[in-house]
Parts: structure tokens; sequence; C-alpha cells
């Protein structure tokens, strides 16, 4: 599943801006950071409601973290950690994210 699959399941407009990115290519970043980090996070799952919430979160990221070693990311799923635990990050991800 990619990213515009996803948004149009959802029925999020993929154009729409977060700051100074859009929502696709956030998304596209979210996807390759859970790719990079090889977590088990059954993304077909979540629902529009949580993606909002995820794209809210990163649009602070954006704005607040630099983004070398995944910190705008890492963010994203360490914020939103109760969440995510409904899709399939565990404690151990949680372990290897937070490592600063």
């Amino acid at each position: 599943m990619n990213a515009k699959q996803i948004l149009q399941s959802i029925k999020l407009n993929q154009n729409k801006t977060i700051f100074s990115i859009t929502i696709g290519e956030a998304v596209e970043r979210l996807l390759e950071f859970i790719k990079e980090w090889e977590l088990s996070i059954k993304i077909g799952d979540i629902s529009k409601k949580d993606w909002e919430i995820f794209l809210d979160s990163y649009s602070d990221a954006v704005i607040t973290y630099h983004p070398e070693n995944d910190h705008q990311e890492r963010v994203v799923f360490l914020k939103n950690e109760k969440i995510l635990k409904k899709y399939g990050l565990t404690s151990e991800d949680i372990q290897r994210l937070d490592f600063c």
C-alpha cells in the first residue's frame, strides 16, 4: 500500500499542505521511516482520525525538530505511542526509537 492509496481510502487530499510539505509527502516520509526502522505497523488499518492525529503531530515536528536522524518522524511515533500500539507498534520499537 502506498501513500496515494492510503489517502484515497480515507478520503484525505494528498495535496493539502502541512506547514511546508503536502500530506502526500508527509505520509511518504512516514512510510519510508516505517520501512527503514522495520516497524510492524498495520498501515492499512489506520483510521482517518488517527492519520489526522499523526499528520498534525508531523506538522508540529517539522516546525520544532530538525530532520537529521529521523527526529521529525521519531517524535511522531513517540508522541502517538498509545495509538500506534493498536496498529502493531511494540514497547521494544519505542525503546529503539527513543535513543536520545
